[in-house]
């Protein structure tokens, strides 16, 4: 923006201080004064979004790196693992647990009096029904497994009737009928292929 003399009317440098022409003072233009602003608002401060690494969780207390506390042991039991196998057919099912509740006849029977050897050997062969059973997925391959199986839940069955004709029944005698009973059906259904699929995992005997 030009300047001029007040007193002269010379056109003079926006720099110069005196007039060239008449030597009259030239004031200095006032600078332009910027309008003052009001300050900013803060901004509030937010919460983090990102929490600490060590930050509670869960309404757990927070404790700093190298000062967690031991985690607890594992108990023996969780530490146990059986691998059972599910029978998925109904066969499966009333051999499997047929020959279970049998081989525990059995087994209060041998307690209940002098132990017999014929009713030891008839225990571990109905136990041997049931572990084929529910841990097939274990064992390998039998062969003619499904004949002997057959086989010996009929002559327990035999035998239970025999303990029934004489009279002995007790609680032991009661078990050994239900279980050989509803094992040796399932193994007549298995061998005349009436069996049915009742869902499931593993594969039956």
């Amino acid at each position: 923006m030009p300047r001029f003399c007040p007193n002269c009317g010379t056109e003079v440098y926006e720099s110069a201080l005196f007039c060239p022409s008449c030597g009259l003072p030239i004031e200095p233009v006032p600078e332009a004064e910027s309008p003052v602003t009001p300050d900013a608002p803060q901004a509030a401060p937010t919460a983090r979004t990102e929490a600490h690494p060590g930050a509670a969780v869960e309404g757990r207390p927070w404790t700093p790196p190298g000062m967690e506390p031991p985690a607890p042991e594992p108990s023996a039991l969780s530490q146990i693992n059986v691998p059972l196998t599910m029978p998925v057919t109904l066969s499966a099912w009333l051999i499997g647990g047929g020959a279970a509740l049998a081989a525990l006849g059995v087994l209060i029977g041998l307690f209940s009096g002098p132990i017999n050897p014929i009713e030891l050997l008839l225990l571990v062969a109905l136990i041997g029904i049931a572990v084929t059973v529910f841990f097939s997925d274990r064992l390998p391959a039998i062969p003619h497994l499904r004949l002997a199986t057959l086989a010996v839940l009929l002559v327990a069955f035999g035998v239970a009737l025999d303990r029934i004709g004489f009279g002995i029944l007790g609680f032991a005698e009661l078990l050994l009928f239900l279980g050989t009973g509803a094992a040796a059906i399932g193994a007549l259904l298995l061998e005349l292929g009436y069996d049915q699929p009742l869902g499931g995992r593993g594969t039956p005997a």
